[in-house]
């Protein structure tokens, strides 16, 4: 939740909105899973979860609400009230045992680089293409004051100088939380999303974080499971349009 609520505040127009049962947050981009309500606890009071979605959808972006799974009988009538749909069940993973990231990161002809803030841009082109989406979404989320944010780190790999994998890391306090590993589709199954989460979640130790997280995809999620991340729960995903999917 705090590196969402960071993730927001850094776009021109984002907002956060907390209450008791989570976390509110808008970044203006057109996909349901970045912007939408992070649910707390099990629980969390339907009310407090209800306003929080209110003030989301009068937005009228399309938004998601995502919350621990012990809270999915609290909220079935407050999902089906809001005619929202169930996208997926996404696996939260943790790492706490760090013994595999150095060998992770030796992959023959890659070399992975930290960007600067101004570089911003080369992230965000190369995420999109990873993902299969236009470039648009992630040039409007992704910006130099979001890479110039305190604990936030950005990479591109690249491969004879051409850019095939990037990814991001952004340290708050013991914890680094891990987000847009992305790989050129021509480019996969050689190790480099691998190395470049192998590389993210090494300086956020290095930085002071004893442990790492993430929201896995199903494309990633074996990857990162060699890594040593293991699922802690799975987290339902309900967005208000099942025909937008999240980047993957």
């Amino acid at each position: 939740m705090e590196a969402w609520g960071q993730f927001a505040t850094s776009v021109p127009g984002g907002w956060t909105r907390t209450n008791r049962a989570g976390l509110g947050a808008v970044t203006g981009v057109a996909i349901p899973t970045l912007n939408g309500v992070w649910v707390r606890t099990e629980d969390a009071d339907v009310e407090d979860v209800s306003d929080l979605l209110d003030q989301v959808g009068a937005t009228g972006l399309p938004h998601c609400l995502q919350f621990r799974p012990g809270a999915s009988a609290r909220l079935a009538e407050l999902v089906a009230s809001k005619r929202m749909a169930h996208l997926e069940d996404i696996p939260l993973m943790v790492m706490e045992d760090a013994r595999r990231l150095e060998a992770a990161q030796k992959v023959s002809g890659l070399v992975i680089r930290e960007l600067a803030p101004r570089e911003a841009e080369l992230h965000a082109r190369v995420a999109a293409l990873g993902f299969e989406v236009p470039s648009e979404m992630f040039l409007q989320l992704m910006t130099p004051p979001l890479l110039a944010a305190p604990g936030v780190r950005c990479y591109v790999g690249e491969v004879d100088g051409r850019p095939v994998t990037t990814g991001l890391g952004v340290t708050l306090g013991s914890r680094v939380g891990i987000f847009n590993i992305a790989t050129l589709p021509e480019h996969r199954r050689r190790g480099y999303a691998a190395a470049i989460t192998a590389r993210a979640v090494k300086d956020g130790l290095d930085a002071g974080a004893t442990w790492s997280f993430l929201q896995s995809s199903e494309l990633g999620y074996k990857v990162y499971e060699r890594l040593g991340f293991r699922t802690m729960e799975a987290w339902p995903c309900w967005i208000v349009d099942a025909n937008q999917l999240r980047p993957r």
